[in-house]
């Protein structure tokens, strides 16, 4: 990658909010009476961040940095799994409490690790291949389009496997449609931030990247 001014801080906003996702996202909250993850109050960030490294930089850009956030996870997971079979000091009468919170992370950032790539990949898909087709107008309308299909694919592949169990099946579809919407409201909330922040950084970084050529293969680091 180039060597643009802002873009390492804006990598180590979205590595932060994918990293704190681990520990938390097993946390159920009820919204209209729906169990749903508290993930929903600040994994959207992820997205918000994806979408303006894909408008500002290119969709390569945002693919490599969705790789650095998913290494930083495997990362965190294994520091946890240490800790959890590490004995524990014999004055430690609370051992357990770490147990029961760390050991559900390796599940949750299994399966975290797969909703967020798959969405993020269709965000950035989406939000890459409209800027081309409509010419880089319609920015908002980008935004939230691509936003819509990257949340309800994050949100039902991690429902589905990294929450089965927690939630009841009965109320599991129910609990998608929430989180989606939740997410995806928070997002139209901070759209006009997202939209101003992308123009000033495409006039500070000089560069508007348009994926006219760019290889979309999900897996090309």
């Amino acid at each position: 990658m180039q060597n643009y001014k802002f873009l390492n801080y804006i990598v180590l906003w979205n590595v932060f909010f994918a990293i704190i996702c681990i520990p938390t996202a097993g946390k159920l909250i009820d919204v209209m009476g729906i169990p749903i993850s508290i993930s929903i109050y600040y994994f959207p960030f992820v997205y918000i961040f994806a979408d303006i490294m894909t408008e500002v930089y290119g969709y390569a850009v945002a693919r490599r940095v969705l790789w650095y956030c998913i290494f930083a996870q495997l990362s965190v997971i294994a520091i946890f799994v240490f800790v959890i079979f590490y004995p524990p000091s014999a004055v430690m009468t609370n051992n357990q409490s770490y147990v029961d919170v760390l050991s559900a992370a390796p599940r949750l950032v299994l399966f975290g690790t797969v909703a967020m790539f798959t969405g993020d990949i269709a965000n950035n898909y989406v939000l890459a291949r409209m800027k081309v087709w409509t010419s880089g107008r319609y920015m908002s309308a980008r935004f939230v389009i691509s936003t819509l299909c990257g949340q309800v694919v994050n949100t039902a592949v991690f429902y589905i496997f990294g929450l089965w169990g927690m939630i009841p099946a009965r109320l599991l579809t129910k609990s998608i449609a929430v989180a989606s919407l939740t997410k995806v409201s928070l997002e139209l909330l901070l759209l006009p931030i997202t939209l101003k922040a992308s123009l000033w950084l495409k006039k500070i970084e000089h560069v508007d990247y348009f994926d006219k050529e760019t290889n979309f293969n999900p897996l090309r680091f």
